[in-house]
């Protein structure tokens, strides 16, 4: 029963973390929250409280092993959620959190006898630079230079790893989302909305190329599908919104919801691409106020907006019965109405 499972989540302090505690307390799970930062977890706790859910906080660093063994006490289930998402952080900070963060995760689950270990991981391990065309799981993991994108092939193979180790003991499962949207994203939106707003957004190829967004619910909805279900053991899953939803698409959703105009320049990707190569490659030497400037020509920019994004969402609607999704126009809606008020409107004129 839900009610008889305990289910800890890390990161909790972030959107994916924060949304799948709500979403799980929601389903009568018993659910704790777990966060680095204490004045973070008792803001969450306040708003779960104004709620109605009851959910138990726990204060852990990722990075401290011990702490993460203490924090997860009692869990039959891990979401690990924590990670760097950091577009100014050094490869090594980042990594020190996505990989070295999931293997105390792993450990602390291993060693506390948790008995499933879902990981949230990103299509990004599998994108690479490339265009992909209804790529599926079978596809293989794809460093490509980008931190974030290879921190995140790491920890999918240590986590793999781990598994096929204690398979018996301990259950793993990969969820692999696109790009996250929902109230109160910070990771890529409030920078593409400052781009369109100040007219510095382009459409690579006019704009013409699949997109992969999912939004937080639907994957929180495909976590909650996903615990103890013994066909999502030792698997991994991609994770959209399940639609075609293209480049222009996005940026077009985005500028008609905030009332912006819409995007018109235009630029090839042999150019924005080499381009973009060039200052990923010299942006980590500047001072951080520079980096923030060039944000917009870094890979992962690219990825968002100049490769085909185009990802089999099959399996997880066979295994998860993840067919229950709320559409990208619906959620964008919702999305955009939480950057009307005043303090993500100055959050995003500041990134």
């Amino acid at each position: 029963m839900q009610s008889e499972t305990t289910i800890a989540v890390t990161g909790a302090s972030g959107l994916v973390g924060g949304h799948t505690c709500t979403h799980l307390a929601g389903k009568g799970f018993r659910v704790i929250a777990i966060a680095r930062r204490r004045e973070k977890l008792s803001a969450l706790q306040n708003q779960w409280q104004s709620a109605r859910l009851s959910i138990e906080t726990r204060l852990a660093d990722v990075c401290r092993a011990d702490e993460l063994e203490r924090a997860l006490i009692g869990a039959d289930v891990v979401v690990h959620a924590a990670a760097s998402v950091d577009p100014y952080g050094s490869r090594q900070s980042i990594f020190d959190t996505n990989v070295g963060g999931t293997l105390n995760a792993i450990s602390a689950a291993k060693t506390c006898g948790v008995k499933q270990f879902i990981h949230i991981s990103s299509l990004s391990v599998i994108t690479g630079q490339g265009d992909q065309f209804d790529v599926d799981e079978s596809e293989p993991l794809k460093p490509c230079g980008e931190a974030y994108a290879d921190s995140k092939v790491e920890a999918e193979r240590l986590v793999m790893t781990a598994g096929e180790q204690w398979k018996g003991s301990l259950a793993v499962t990969i969820l692999r989302p696109g790009f996250i949207y929902g109230p109160g994203e910070k990771a890529w939106m409030p920078r593409l909305i400052n781009s369109i707003r100040t007219g510095k957004a382009m459409l690579i190829d006019g704009g013409l190329k699949e997109t992969n967004v999912i939004y937080i619910e639907n994957l929180s909805r495909a976590i909650s599908a996903a615990v103890l279900n013994e066909r999502a053991y030792q698997q991994v899953y991609n994770l959209t919104d399940g639609q075609k939803i293209s480049k222009k698409q996005l940026f077009d959703a985005i500028a008609d919801g905030l009332d912006l105009p819409r995007v018109r320049k235009v630029i090839p990707s042999v150019i924005a691409r080499p381009a973009c190569e060039l200052i990923s490659a010299i942006a980590p030497l500047m001072p951080v106020d520079t980096q923030r400037k060039l944000s917009r020509f870094s890979r992962a920019a690219f990825r968002l907006a100049g490769v085909n994004q185009g990802f089999s969402i099959a399996k997880a609607e066979r295994d998860l019965n993840y067919v229950d999704r709320i559409p990208f126009e619906s959620g964008m809606k919702e999305t955009l109405a939480s950057f009307r008020n005043g303090s993500v409107r100055e959050f995003v004129q500041t990134h």
